[in-house]
Formats: structure tokens, sequence, C-alpha cells
């Protein structure tokens, strides 16, 4: 895959209405649309965000050893990686789960924070295509990051990432 330098880091910012077939975002991985449109379904046409709650363990299963939970842990302004997917721990060389994003800053740099401090304050997707390095090299990756909600406010957050490349994972 041939990349040009000004594509290292592409944002799709989603927007908060409900999106139909006609005019639902394009995201290039199928995984990551199919997720999308799981997360969409669940909004039941509705401007907000589904909570957590709204999902079942099962309905996750095909994207579990890629699945990322977070935890918005309060006025830090920090995030807690409440589960970190088996297939990226195998391709990062490193488990997240239970670890902060901000003590994790050494190991995935300062960019996943501000992308799930957006996604909080948005309270919107996003979704990002970037280089990024792993266990043995940089390898260009997609992730989706979505808003769920519970009492008014984004108190986790569901993401996903894939390498663009599917035979990397």
């Amino acid at each position: 895959m041939n990349i040009e330098p000004h594509f290292l880091s592409r944002f799709l910012r989603l927007g908060p209405g409900p999106h139909h077939a006609a005019n639902a975002p394009a995201i290039s991985n199928p995984r990551l649309q199919r997720l999308y449109e799981l997360w969409d379904t669940k909004r039941g046409g509705s401007l907000v965000a589904p909570a957590r709650s709204d999902f079942s363990i099962a309905e996750f299963k095909p994207w579990l050893g890629n699945l990322l939970i977070l935890d918005n842990i309060g006025a830090r302004e920090d995030i807690r990686f409440r589960l970190y997917g088996t297939n990226l721990a195998e391709l990062f060389g490193f488990d997240l789960t239970y670890k902060t994003v901000l003590e994790s800053t050494l190991l995935i740099g300062d960019r996943p924070l501000v992308e799930y401090q957006e996604v909080s304050q948005q309270q919107r997707p996003i979704h990002v295509s970037r280089f990024t390095p792993t266990a043995r090299r940089h390898i260009a990756v997609d992730k989706l990051a979505l808003p769920l909600m519970s009492h008014d406010r984004v108190d986790q957050i569901l993401a996903a990432i894939y390498p663009s490349e599917p035979d990397e994972i």
C-alpha cells in the first residue's frame, strides 16, 4: 500500500445525525463499517449515542480481538482501557487493559487521548487512518471510535482498530 505523506493521518468526523444507507459515512474498512452500522442501528434513529447496555456481548463477537472499550474516568480528562483486544495486544506488543490513556502515552503517543477526548466532548464518532508503530514495524491502521452515552454524557467509548492491509491480523 502506497500512502502519500499528506495522508499519514486522516480524520473523518461522522456527524451526530441519523445516517441512512443513502447518506451513510464512507468508512473504507468493511469491518469498521459494519461496526458503525451496528452502533447506528442501536441509536434507533435518535441523535443520541446508544448506551453500552444496549449491546449484548454476542453482538461484539465479529470484532472481539480488535475491540476496545474505554471508560471516561471523571474530571481528570483521562480515559481507561476497560478492554484491549487480544489481536491488538499481539500486533502492538502490549496489553493496555485497565491502563489509562495518559499513563500509556509512552507506548501509544498523545494522539489517542486527543481522539478519545474529541469523541467524548463532541459526542460523535471519529474514523482515523494513519501510520503507527507495531511490535515489528510501522503499518497503516484504521480506527473507528464510537461514543456510548448514559445520563446525557459519554461514559464509554467503543472502538476497533484494524491494519489497513488485511493480512496484518
